[in-house]
């Protein structure tokens, strides 16, 4: 196992690198470019950001040489991961930034493992509305057994003020563990968010809201309110890497003491923009200051994966 996980991170880390700025592709993407050369088969693109590329003509509907050849970040990540058709060509999602991610997961809590990690999320916003989905499943397992099996799904939506940094939020969370004390927890969060910052490279938002938590077959299902507090960052370093984190305290107003915390850091660096690819680091801890006999307060994550633009 440790030479094919070897091998594996040999190949996502060393890969030969390319970017593709295109005028027209057939799948409906736009970039701009300068056109240096063109041939009966390919053309050569010049880019102030991606330098000299050479694009295949079969892979071109149309040239438009009129076009401003200066691209911003924001400008290249629309381009190279929203995909005009939608998701499998169908027109499901089709102005969402949308990414399916698949790599190893490693794990140090109740039980140590190394396996499976899967995930598709889908992001959405304008002047007016943000919205943010996803879908994690992680599965391990060790001599035949499983040792961890658990399933993630939350949507977000956020009410954008344009006048103003302030926004109103609402969160929806399925959480399923087959290793934790309960089989299954719902949560709700409504609140307030504060855009700290908000550039064309570099994100803080805070937010604060009351949490409504139940979770089922465990000897603990009632119903409990909880204060949340969080806090989130999202940087384009360059055009290649990409660094994100998140953290959330909830605190139950019955017991002040008591809190959990959820927190995520992920670090994406860009493979090849023709098929929108990126190798991602990620790193995931959740603590919960009471736990059941025999369970670690900590649950602690970490993976190598491959992530794609759908």
């Amino acid at each position: 196992m440790k030479k094919l996980i070897t091998s594996i991170l040999i190949l996502l880390v060393f890969p030969t690198l390319s970017y593709a700025v295109a005028i027209k592709l057939v799948t409906g993407d736009e970039l701009r470019g300068e056109i240096i050369e063109k041939t009966a088969s390919y053309i050569k693109v010049s880019h102030g950001v991606l330098g000299e590329l050479m694009i295949e003509n079969k892979n071109i509907i149309a040239i438009n040489e009129s076009v401003p050849v200066q691209m911003s970040v924001a400008d290249i990540k629309e381009q190279t991961i929203v995909k005009g058709d939608g998701l499998f060509g169908i027109g499901l999602l089709a102005d969402w930034q949308r990414n399916f991610t698949l790599g190893l997961n490693g794990q140090q809590s109740n039980s140590d493992s190394l396996d499976l990690h899967t995930a598709f999320t889908a992001d959405y916003d304008n002047d007016g509305k943000r919205w943010n989905f996803g879908f994690n499943y992680n599965f391990s397992q060790e001599g035949g057994e499983s040792t961890h099996d658990d399933i993630n799904i939350y949507l977000n939506r956020d009410w954008l003020k344009p006048d103003t940094q302030w926004l109103y939020f609402a969160t929806a969370k399925y959480d399923w563990d087959k290793f934790k004390s309960w089989d299954y927890r719902l949560t709700g969060i409504a609140g307030l968010g504060y855009e700290f910052i908000e550039q064309q490279n570099f994100s803080l938002i805070g937010r604060s809201g009351i949490a409504g938590k139940k979770n089922f077959g465990s000897d603990e299902d009632e119903f409990e309110l909880e204060l949340m507090l969080g806090l989130e960052t999202a940087w384009t370093i360059n055009k290649i890497q990409s660094l994100s984190f998140k953290t959330e305290f909830f605190s139950p107003f019955e017991h002040a003491s008591d809190f959990r915390n959820l927190s995520k850091l992920d670090w994406k660096f860009k493979l090849d923009s023709t098929m929108d690819l990126s190798f991602k680091l990620g790193l995931e801890n959740e603590y919960e200051s009471v736990v059941a006999v025999d369970n670690r307060h900590n649950d602690f994550k970490y993976r190598a994966a491959i992530v794609w633009g759908l």
